[in-house]
């Protein structure tokens, strides 16, 4: 015979009761079934844990005294097996895989979503790591992570969803030794003649796209256009004076060297970042929408 989680709290709330009538009483059941529950107890245990003579009180032996710590303890942690059970049925604790682009951990988007899913699914713990788009798509189709803050897309691989969490606007990102640095802010006309760097990875979302934009809102043919691997390569670049990057904002919070931000007076082009995930949405999910979408 082993223990029973239904002997240990008849054994611990008699020992808060003293009494066998009240803790009967508590526990729903007859005082005769409460007595059968202890006596079987104390046949696993091999010892007397209550003392119920006629002529005295109810009370702990000092087996029983030292017993009903384990008992407590035992109780508890089967509690909280059940709990953490129930919520990772639930998706509300475990492990989770949630992948990023770099703009998301620059724009502050992924910190203020584990910030949340820290504060509102404790016991959940999510592991964040960097992925370009494609490839946490092709991630997400596998069911290799959960979700993942990544550029928007026009479609979506079958059974992949996504929502729009977070919005900025495109800067000018060139080197502080060109003469347009010199002012608070630039037209779009002023770029003309100018070559842009974009990064290889923006070119299958669209992104592309914004300096064939620019271009017409300043009123010049397309630009020459010079491929980099990311954003930050580009920016490198543009500081050597290799061309004009058109970036988005939270870029300017890398502090690299010889390169300045300017605002575009009169283009109003932005990007996005999208949450996606496989499936129905998940507490993850829901935490991290409502968090960032307030």
């Amino acid at each position: 015979m082993s223990l029973d989680a239904r002997h240990l709290r008849c054994f611990t709330l008699l020992a808060e009761e003293l009494h066998f009538g009240r803790a009967a009483t508590r526990l729903g059941i007859a005082q005769s079934g409460l007595s059968g529950h202890i006596a079987r107890l104390e046949d696993v245990i091999g010892g007397r844990l209550i003392e119920r003579g006629r002529k005295t009180a109810v009370h702990l032996t000092p087996l029983g005294e030292t017993f009903l710590v384990e008992a407590k303890a035992a109780l508890h942690q089967l509690e909280r097996a059940e709990r953490i059970g129930r919520n990772a049925a639930l998706g509300e604790a475990g492990t989770a895989k949630l992948s990023y682009v770099f703009s998301a951990a620059l724009s502050g988007t992924l910190g203020r979503a584990l910030r949340a899913l820290s504060d509102r699914l404790p016991m959940l713990e999510v592991t964040p790591f960097p992925l370009e788009t494609p490839e946490q798509l092709k991630a997400l189709t596998e069911a290799r992570v959960d979700a993942g803050l990544l550029r928007p897309q026009a479609r979506y691989p079958r059974g992949i969803s996504a929502a729009v969490v977070h919005r900025e606007p495109l800067l000018l990102a060139l080197t502080d030794r060109h003469p347009l640095a010199a002012r608070a802010t630039v037209q779009a006309a002023d770029l003309a003649g100018e070559s842009f760097i974009v990064p290889q990875m923006t070119r299958s979302m669209g992104l592309g796209l914004l300096v064939e934009d620019l271009a017409k809102v300043g009123g010049f043919p397309a630009p020459p256009i010079l491929d980099a691997s990311d954003y930050v390569t580009a920016a490198g670049m543009a500081s050597a004076g290799f061309g004009m990057v058109l970036a988005p904002r939270s870029l300017s919070n890398l502090a690299i060297d010889g390169i300045a931000y300017r605002p575009i007076a009169d283009y109003t082009g932005s990007v996005e970042l999208a949450l996606a995930w496989r499936g129905p949405p998940t507490p993850l999910v829901r935490t991290v929408i409502a968090a960032l979408t307030d």
